[in-house]
């Protein structure tokens, strides 16, 4: 990526828009940032952060906090930037979530944040939207990472630059993850982890089921199948057996059982048919009486004409007399109505002079109906406009008094941001006492440090030269030892060569025929192995000595360099407090700064505020002359309306004021006239109805009573022939043949009756003949001791047939098992062939005897590329003393996490040690060459990913004149392979040594930018 075209609005200290036009470096690509402290350097990479990844370079502030204190709420907050990819040119736009001015109105308006990605041409014209939504996303796909690995390979935060070189192995892993794409190596190891565990779980199922499998076998040993396969079909023959016997019993007892039965039911019903005989003839005299019944019944029906007559005679006669009564007493009753019909027509006839009375009334009232309504709609409206008139006053000194209010809080909002400007100028100081005093407490602690290691180093100096004393002391005794022992040795060959010599015979050794003086035997001789193991001793001694006097040496220089750089730190950095003391300073000062800050982050409050207040009081105002008018109106309008109702009070009487009261009283009127002319009718054409039935009711009285008469005459005639005829048919009289008569209809049901009686008496007596000769001759089964033989033999059958179905149902479900066996034996064979060959690629893949799985393998040899990457600058800016290497201490391989970490070795002592106890100065340079490495390796193996710039945010303070000299020539050979580079810093002799720097300038109304070339 190569940034082209910066603008920012409203950002950070930048009040209005500003503009970095990095087109203007053109062939200078070492540049430097530098400005007062709190200008806004770090600013130019929080805005290139945030408009990529929509989070700052230091990731502790979002977008919508990095809106400038000075801006306008007219000024929207926005960032647009800029920038290429190989060929392709992009420009990438982000505004953050904030409160700006009404486009209409006062007051501020809450804008939600906005996010786009565009292509355009090289002049950043032809623009193509490409992601108007999920930008972050698309943005982490064109540069090939996210905004953590971009904040450790392109833009390095004050700060956070270490972290890369004093990340723990999981969280550099997850770094190169990223960086370098290896996910498919895990998606590899997981694949073959889910095949091996796939394999293991489905071994272990195999082996339980066939654990199972031989559980329900009843056996322990697959091959004593065929033994208990043998002891079923044993036990199934026996059982068959024993049901056949046991059914043919069943069967003989069943049949004897059914021939006992059919003889008890005989029996039974033999009994049965001699009861009902004996409860027939029982009842032979009831059905005697019910034949004689019928013949007078048959009697009394020959009369039942004649007697239905003189019923007939009797109902139409009674009815006759019932009727003459009824019309008897409706004549008495249509007389009595017709008197009081007169009656009342006279009392209505006397009601008249009312009656004109109230018409006349309801003429003058109904006059004065629409000058009550017109009095009463009055009334209302006085009543309406008084009402508004109070409540247009209520309002009016209500908003009087809000508009005070608002007056008030508008003068304190105004108050408040005067007082803020001051605290802003003290906020300033502060910060950069906090600064200050952070420098002093790194330093401090970069002293105290080393002052640690000094005394360390020191100790293990002093250590190291009591342990060579010592060993040079052992060492000399050793070789004593060896020589002393050689000598004896020889000695004793000497002495065994001497004890073959005789004069004249030459000396095996010198040839001399003379031996003045032959070696002498010694006590104790030493063999050639003890002078071998001798030997051996005082060689190690003098190995372990010269090893010690190089560590002690080593030893020694490793000191004496702690103790120069610690003295040209104090050289350089006097110390001024303790410790304790600048920490309390600076936590008193950070703890000042958050309060400022908590005051200063009310600015944009107090000034929406202040613009709500002023608005409001605007408002408050217009309401107040609203409602002062309508108040002066509503008064008025109530005035002529209480003068015309007054006018209409005087012409109306007191009572009829009310248009309800007068409307009660005309409808009372009407209703009393209408009720008056209705009754007079209604009592006229009663009158007459009253007259016309009077007549009808007595005709139809004399009509009625004669035909009584005439139907009396009747029956009295026809009951003497009758009397006559029932005499002769021997009733006693008509009475007793007319009671008779309704039992007539029952002669059909006697009859019938009598049938069944005499045939049902016929059927018993032959089945009672019948079942006597069935049983003749037998006696009576036990019925009962038969069934229970019956259900003993059933029982012992179906026992034996249910063991018999349980077997064979048993020795079914065992082939089952049994073929069940053999199949997973087989899949279990499979599966331990397949098991060996995932296995064994799955212990390799995961690491086991190593400890690092595949994924960290690949890393590994990566992160050993981006080391000799970054050793290449680090033995130069560390004048080769230097160099990273990957940590082997993995003694505890239980810990997963291994494989990824650095530590430094360091060649003037010739140890290698973790990277967090090198000093401030060597941490910057270690930082450095690895984020340098890392660019370079990542660039090289991921060919999507374009590291074409970096920006370092101080550190460089830290360095001493020569190892900045260093340094800057190692970031200067950056530019031969046309990578830009650029560096936030406020040490002064940078400004001297880089041609191209951007200035940033700070003032009371913002900071401003330019570039400056030498």
């Amino acid at each position: 990526m190569i940034p082209i075209y910066l603008e920012m609005k409203a950002f950070g200290p930048y009040a209005g828009t500003e503009i970095v036009d990095f087109r203007r470096l053109k062939d200078h690509k070492l540049f430097l940032i530098y400005g007062p402290t709190g200008s806004g350097k770090t600013t130019i990479l929080d805005a290139i952060c945030y408009a990529l990844y929509g989070s700052t370079s230091g990731d502790v502030r979002t977008g919508a906090y990095m809106r400038s204190e000075y801006a306008t709420p007219e000024e929207p907050t926005s960032v647009s930037f800029r920038f290429a990819i190989g060929r392709k040119y992009y420009r990438v736009y982000r505004s953050p979530e904030q409160q700006i001015a009404k486009k209409r109105g006062d007051g501020l308006k809450k804008a939600s944040a906005q996010a786009a990605l565009y292509e355009t041409d090289a002049d950043g014209g032809d623009e193509k939207l490409i992601a108007p939504k999920n930008v972050t996303a698309a943005v982490e796909g064109l540069l090939g990472f996210k905004a953590d690995q971009f904040r450790q390979v392109v833009l390095l935060p004050q700060g956070d630059f270490r972290k890369l070189l004093l990340a723990n192995s999981g969280e550099r892993q997850q770094i190169m993850q990223t960086l370098f794409h290896t996910q498919q190596y895990a998606k590899l190891q997981a694949l073959a982890k889910e095949r091996h565990d796939e394999l293991e779980s489905r071994h272990e199922q195999v082996a339980r089921d066939r654990e199972q499998c031989l559980l329900n076998l009843g056996i322990d040993d697959e091959e004593k199948l065929p033994e208990r396969e043998q002891e079923f079909r044993n036990q199934e023959a026996s059982v068959s057996e024993k049901w056949h016997k046991a059914e043919g019993e069943r069967s003989a007892r069943q049949k004897e059982f059914q021939a006992a039965q059919a003889l008890e039911a005989h029996w039974k019903l033999w009994e049965q048919k001699r009861q009902e005989a004996a409860d027939l003839d029982g009842q032979a005299g009831v059905f005697q009486d019910k034949r004689n019944k019928i013949d007078v019944l048959r009697k009394a029906e020959v009369l039942a004409e004649p007697c239905r007559h003189l019923d007939e005679l009797e109902r139409e006669g009674k009815a006759a007399a019932k009727a003459a009564d009824k019309a008897n007493e409706a004549a008495q009753q249509a007389a009595a109505d017709l008197k009081a019909a007169k009656e009342k027509m006279e009392k209505l006839s006397k009601q008249e002079g009312a009656y004109k009375s109230a018409g006349e009334e309801q003429v003058r009232l109904t006059g004065l109906k629409d000058k009550a309504d017109s009095y009463y709609d009055h009334c209302l409206l006085v009543k309406k406009l008084n009402g508004e008139a109070a409540f247009s006053e209520q309002e009016w000194t209500k908003a009087r008094a809000r508009k005070e209010t608002e007056k008030a809080a508008l003068e304190k909002a105004r108050e408040a941001l005067s007082t803020l400007a001051d605290k802003a100028l003290l906020a300033e100081q502060v910060k950069q006492q906090c600064q200050a005093l952070t420098d002093h407490v790194s330093r401090e602690k970069e002293a105290a440090a080393l002052s640690l290691q000094k005394e360390d180093s020191l100790k293990q100096w002093q250590h190291l030269q009591s342990a060579l004393e010592k060993a040079a002391q052992r060492a000399r005794d050793e070789r004593v030892a060896y020589e002393s022992v050689r000598a004896a040795f020889l000695q004793g060959q000497a002495a065994i060569l001497a004890a073959d010599l005789a004069d004249g015979t030459p000396c095996p050794v010198c040839g001399a025929t003379n031996h003045p003086m032959p070696a002498v035997p010694i006590d104790d001789l030493p063999t050639r192995d003890d002078v071998e193991r001798r030997q051996k001793a005082a060689e190690k001694s003098e190995q372990e000595r010269q090893q010690l006097e190089v560590d002690t040496k080593a030893a020694e220089t490793a000191y004496k360099a702690l103790e120069g750089q610690y003295d040209r730190l104090r050289q350089q950095y006097p110390q001024r407090a303790s410790l304790e003391d600048l920490e309390a300073q600076l936590k008193s000062a950070l703890k000042q700064q958050t309060d400022l800050k908590k005051v200063l982050s009310e600015g944009d409050r107090l000034r929406k505020d202040a613009a709500d207040a002023e608005a409001k009081l605007r408002q408050w105002e217009g309401r107040e002359e609203a409602a002062r008018k309508a108040m002066e109106d509503a008064k008025t309008k109530a005035v002529k309306a209480g003068e015309t109702q007054a006018h209409l009070e005087a012409e109306l009487p007191e009572a009829y004021r009310d248009p309800k009261a007068l409307s009660r009283r005309l409808a009372e009127l009407t209703q009393h006239l209408k009720d008056y002319e209705e009754a007079l009718q209604k009592s006229r054409d009663h009158l007459v109805s009253c007259e016309r039935q009077g007549a009808q009711r007595q005709e139809e009285a004399r009509s009625l009573t004669q035909q009584v008469l005439t139907l009396r005459s009747r029956f009295k005639q026809d009951y003497n022939d009758l009397g006559q005829r029932v005499l002769a048919a021997g009733f006693a009289s008509v009475r007793a043949c007319r009671d008779m008569q309704p039992s007539v209809k029952d002669i059909p049901v006697l009859e019938g009756e009598v049938r069944q009686y005499e045939t049902k008496l016929q059927q018993v007596r032959g089945q009672l003949e019948q079942e006597k000769a069935a049983i003749d001759g037998k006696s009576r089964p036990d019925v009962p001791a038969l069934e229970k033989i019956l259900t003993e033999a059933e029982k012992t059958s179906r026992d034996l047939a249910e063991e018999k179905g349980r077997l064979s149902a048993t020795f079914s479900q065992w082939q089952q098992e049994k073929k069940k066996l053999l199949a997973l034996g087989k899949d279990e064979a499979d599966l331990v062939e397949a098991y060996k060959t995932v296995g064994a690629v799955y212990d390799l893949i995961a690491g086991k005897q190593t400890g690092i799985n595949f994924e960290r393998y690949v890393l590994g040899a990566l992160l050993d590329d981006v080391l000799a990457a970054a050793n290449e600058r680090l033995q130069a800016m560390s004048r080769q003393r230097y160099s990273l290497q990957r940590s082997q201490s993995w003694d505890d391989k239980r810990v997963k996490q291994i494989g990824l970490d650095i530590e430094v070795y360091d060649n003037y002592t010739g140890y290698a040690r973790p990277a967090n106890t090198l000093s401030g100065g060597e941490t910057f340079l270690s930082s450095l060459a690895l984020a340098l490495g890392l660019a370079d390796v990542v660039q090289a193996y991921s060919g999507g990913i374009h590291l074409d710039a970096i920006f370092i945010d101080e550190g460089f303070g830290t360095l001493d004149s020569e190892t900045l000299d260093y340094a800057l020539k190692t970031l200067a050979s950056l530019r031969s392979g046309g990578r830009l580079v650029g560096i936030i810093s406020h040490v002064p002799e940078l400004k001297e040594r880089i041609d191209a720097r951007l200035a940033i300038h700070k003032t009371d109304r913002g900071s401003t930018s330019s570039f400056e070339f030498s």
